[in-house]
C-alpha cells in the first residue's frame, strides 16, 4: 500500500519538525541521519518566538484532542511564509466515513483537511508506527516501521501531476497468542458488525480487552477492516 512516486520540491535549504513532543517524531530523532537533517524541532508553544524561513519545509506532527487547538496550529502556520507543509496524517481517518464516535480519527481527519485548505499541504498518511514487528498487534495491522518513515523523510517523493498524498502503509500479520484471544477477535467482529455505525458502545469491552493485553480492539479494528477489504 506504500504509494507515491517522483515530484520533489526544490530549492528546500532547511527541515523543520512540528511538533517536537511527539511520541513519533521523538523516536525518530534518536537516529544520526534524522538528526542531522532536521536540526529544528519546535512544539505548538515555540511558534510564538521562532523565526521560520522562505525555504523552510516543515513537517506537522504536532496533534491535539481539541479540534480548535488544531486549527490554531494550523492558522500559525499559515501566516508563516514556508516553502512547502507536510501534514502526518494516519491511516485511522477512514474510519470517519462510517462513524464520527472515535474522538483522534475525527479530530485527526478534521486537521488534515485543515492542514489542506489553509496550508496546501502535501498529506502523508501513516499506519500503526513501530520499531519492530512483534510490537505490533495480533492479526493483520495496517502499519509503518520507523525504518520506512525515516527513508521517506531523509528523500520525500511525491506523486506526479495533481497529486500531493502519499499512503506509507503496509500490511502485517502476527499470530494470534492463543485461541481465547482469536475468538475475541472473531466475536469482537461480529459485534462491529452488528453495531455498524455505534461500535463505540463496544468502549468497556475495549479496556477489558486492553487489560488482557489485546490491542487491536477499537478504531484500530474498524481502521483495519476497512482497509484490507477495501481497493481505495
Amino acid at each position: 500500500m506504500i504509494e507515491g512516486k517522483l515530484g520533489v520540491t526544490a530549492n528546500i535549504t532547511r527541515e523543520v519538525i512540528i511538533g517536537k513532543n511527539s511520541t513519533v517524531w521523538r523516536e525518530l530523532a534518536r537516529r544520526p541521519d534524522i538528526a542531522a537533517k532536521f536540526q529544528v524541532a519546535l512544539s505548538h508553544g515555540d511558534l510564538q518566538g521562532a523565526t521560520l524561513l522562505p525555504n523552510d519545509r516543515l513537517w506537522i506532527f504536532s496533534y491535539s484532542r481539541r479540534a480548535e487547538e488544531n486549527a490554531e496550529l494550523i492558522e500559525k502556520l499559515s501566516r508563516a511564509g514556508a516553502a512547502e507543509f507536510i501534514y502526518v496524517s494516519s491511516a485511522t481517518t477512514n474510519v470517519v466515513q462510517q462513524t464520527g464516535c472515535y474522538n483522534y480519527p475525527t479530530v485527526k481527519l478534521l486537521a488534515e483537511t485543515l492542514a489542506r485548505e489553509k496550508l496546501n499541504a502535501r498529506i502523508l498518511t501513516v499506519g500503526l508506527v513501530f520499531d519492530r514487528q512483534s510490537e505490533l498487534p495480533s492479526g493483520a495491522t495496517v502499519a509503518t516501521s520507523y525504518d520506512d518513515l525515516a527513508g521517506f523523510m531523509l528523500a520525500p517523493q511525491w506523486p506526479d501531476g495533481v497529486g500531493r498524498a502519499v499512503r506509507l502503509f503496509r500490511r502485517y500479520d502476527r499470530p494470534f497468542v492463543s485461541n481465547t484471544e482469536e475468538i475475541a477477535f472473531r466475536l469482537y467482529g461480529c459485534a462491529m458488525g452488528l453495531l455498524r455505525r455505534l461500535p463505540c458502545i463496544l468502549r468497556p469491552v475495549d479496556f477489558i480487552l486492553r487489560a488482557m493485553g489485546y490491542r487491536w480492539y477499537g478504531y484500530l479494528y474498524l481502521s483495519n477492516k476497512t482497509w484490507l477489504t477495501t481497493t481505495s
